[in-house]
């Protein structure tokens, strides 16, 4: 009897708690996905082509690596054949007039190229460090970018809020001059410009929303999120730092992005490489000189008996007298590496313009955010103060529209300095080549 009630309440309360369960379920599914920066940045370098690609490259130049120092192991080869002529073509102890099979292998030795086979070393690291440090460019490259999409994302969401919170206030004045007219204690004009400040906010408002979808699209195309799954991010401006001043100056930068930039390296492995290719087309004049051996034999037939061997062991030296292309490559090899020394001039005055930019853009930024930091006190009383006038019948529609209008103004002005900053000191971190 005591196994049936048991039995009874556990399946009562199963039925009690699935309704629960499912909308809990409901609930989590709706719910959308908070994202933070840093998992916005996991994602970018898991999905990003570009990221793939380039370690695709780091791949490929890992192998050619291996191909180029492969050149310093012997050779070895094999040739089986079969040969019908009437002529006596080997000179063997038992000797055949006619020959019908052949089989030999053969390993060969380079002792000295001239320097070829270590420059091609040289010149494989150097195209694999080359592929290492684009790699680098497209992680700098895509962080800033899913940085500057993040925050433009957190700002469109403010501004939005900003212009809701404004037509939400007008909508509410607009409302209490509505029973004011009923009550007739203001005039038909003044519920008429009442309506008309607050229908003025809604194509802002409209405008606001369309800028929140497209920055999350942008985010979600860049880090490969699902364009129709619903997520919010997680940026909190409290928990960022903000400087009194800013931190670096513009020899500091320069000196950061000289040594660091992907790009500079880069064009500095071009200039060597092609150094190590004048010296390479040099060396064609060189010797070469190798180390030969082999073992073969010659038959009949295939059988295994009756077959007539000999071994050689061959040391050669052997090279070029005159080549008139050899001249016109050399030259080709130095006027490349004076166009890396030129392009190299160029990226330093670009990467000088990048950062007296970026360090501008941080100071104003800097300025803005202590600006509208302490005038958003103040722009809150101001319209607290002129709403209780207007529902005293002291101040105009115009009045608390004008209140408004600096407290949005303030509001946006703080925001857009925060993500001008966060922006400004990621832009930074990219011209000095940070990781």
């Amino acid at each position: 009897m005591s196994k049936k009630v048991i039995c009874c309440v556990a399946l009562l309360l199963v039925f009690v708690s699935l309704p629960a369960f499912a909308v809990e379920q409901q609930q989590n599914m709706a719910k959308p996905e908070v994202l933070t920066l840093q998992q916005c940045l996991d994602l970018a370098m898991q999905n990003n082509k570009q990221i793939q690609e380039a370690k695709k490259q780091v791949e490929i130049a890992e192998n050619a690596l291996k191909e180029a120092k492969a050149g310093f192991w012997p050779t070895v080869q094999y040739q089986a054949a079969r040969d019908q002529s009437d002529l006596p073509q080997y000179q063997l102890p038992s000797g055949y007039s006619k020959t019908d099979f052949k089989f030999g292998i053969n390993a060969t030795l380079p002792l000295y190229t001239g320097g070829i086979l270590e420059n091609n070393v040289k010149l494989a690291e150097l195209q694999l460090d080359a592929a290492k440090e684009e790699l680098r460019k497209a992680v700098q490259s895509l962080t800033f970018n899913v940085k500057q999409a993040y925050y433009n994302l957190w700002l469109a969401d403010q501004v939005l809020r900003v212009q809701q919170s404004s037509y939400d206030n007008m909508d509410r004045h607009y409302q209490q001059m509505q029973i004011r007219y009923r009550n007739e204690t203001v005039s038909k004009l003044d519920l008429l410009r009442a309506e008309v400040q607050r229908d003025t906010i809604k194509p802002k408002v409209i405008s606001a929303k369309n800028q929140v979808a497209l920055a999350k699209l942008q985010l979600a195309t860049l880090i490969d999120y699902p364009k129709d799954q619903e997520f919010t991010i997680d940026f909190n401006p409290d928990s960022l730092p903000i400087p009194e001043s800013v931190a670096f100056t513009l020899s500091q930068v320069l000196e950061e992005a000289y040594q660091n930039r992907p790009e500079m390296r880069q064009l500095k492995m071009q200039s060597e490489s092609y150094r190590i290719l004048k010296i390479m087309e040099e060396s064609a004049l060189k010797p070469n000189v190798a180390l030969s051996a082999g073992y073969a034999g010659v038959n009949k037939d295939i059988d295994v008996k009756d077959w007539s061997c000999a071994w050689n062991l061959t040391f050669s030296v052997g090279g070029k007298i005159y080549d008139r292309k050899i001249q016109a490559k050399i030259d080709q090899a130095k006027g490349k590496e004076d166009l890396a020394k030129v392009r190299e001039n160029g990226l330093r005055d670009q990467i000088r313009l990048e950062a007296e930019q970026s360090l501008q853009n941080l100071e104003v930024s800097l300025e803005n955010i202590r600006v509208n930091q302490s005038t958003i006190g103040l722009a809150k009383e101001s319209l607290r103060m002129t709403q209780i006038r207007a529902d005293n019948g002291m101040a105009t529609t115009m009045d608390l529209m004008d209140a408004q209008l600096a407290l949005d103004q303030t509001l946006i002005g703080y925001y857009q300095g925060i993500v001008s900053y966060s922006i400004a000191e990621a832009k930074l971190q990219s011209v000095m080549g940070i990781d």
